[in-house]
């Protein structure tokens, strides 16, 4: 990695020197997460000298993933952005003003952890309520498929049943009456019958 000193010279950085170089720039973007160290650079005239706002403009490479992952306090992005504009540099020269931030930064930190505990506690309840809709949609679509196949399947026999008791009905229907032993009305018309053959058979 090559740094620039200067117009038109060039220096390259040894591997120590690049480390060494990463690891204070590191500390040096997460002090700015701190509205009182601001205010402390602001009132020794830091934010005026255009070197060191080419600076702050340099290290906005921070914000780039691979690196924002070894901040500790990512909030101090957030502030380095501020830093861009000369309004803010103006105004964070002020005590009351750095209060204020100050504030308000406690308060975020305070209630960060609780509001994110709500944020996933949500996201999780709704993904449960998307899961039991589609097992239920699920089930609703199992119980259609069984019920249509159970009441096609009983119709053959249906079928079969009456048309085997119509035969049944027709066969005994074509059978000739035959007397029970066991019912009286029939005997005695039976023995009728055969006394007045034979009261013929003497006449004659």
């Amino acid at each position: 990695m090559a740094k620039m000193y200067g117009k038109g010279k060039t220096a390259i950085e040894s591997e120590e020197l690049q480390k060494r170089r990463w690891q204070i720039e590191l500390e040096f973007v997460q002090c700015l997460s701190n509205p009182n160290y601001l205010n402390f650079l602001a009132q020794r005239g830091f934010f005026k000298d255009q070197s060191f706002i080419n600076y702050l403009k340099y290290l906005q490479y921070w914000k780039e993933p691979d690196y924002a992952k070894y901040l500790m306090y990512p909030m101090c992005l957030y502030f380095l952005d501020l830093l861009q504009y000369e309004h803010f540099r103006r105004e964070i020269v002020n005590s009351q003003c750095c209060k204020f931030i100050d504030d308000q930064a406690i308060l975020q930190w305070q209630h960060y952890t609780r509001k994110r505990i709500k944020l996933i506690e949500n996201v999780t309840a709704a993904q449960q309520q998307q899961q039991q809709l589609q097992q239920q949609q699920q089930q609703a679509n199992g119980m259609e498929a069984a019920t249509g196949g159970e009441s096609a399947a009983p119709t053959p026999n249906v079928n079969g049943s009456a048309s085997t008791a119509d035969s049944q009905q027709t066969s005994s229907a074509l059978q000739p009456v035959q007397a029970q032993p066991g019912n009286p009305q029939q005997q005695q018309q039976i023995n009728g019958v055969a006394s007045g053959a034979n009261i013929k058979l003497e006449l004659n």
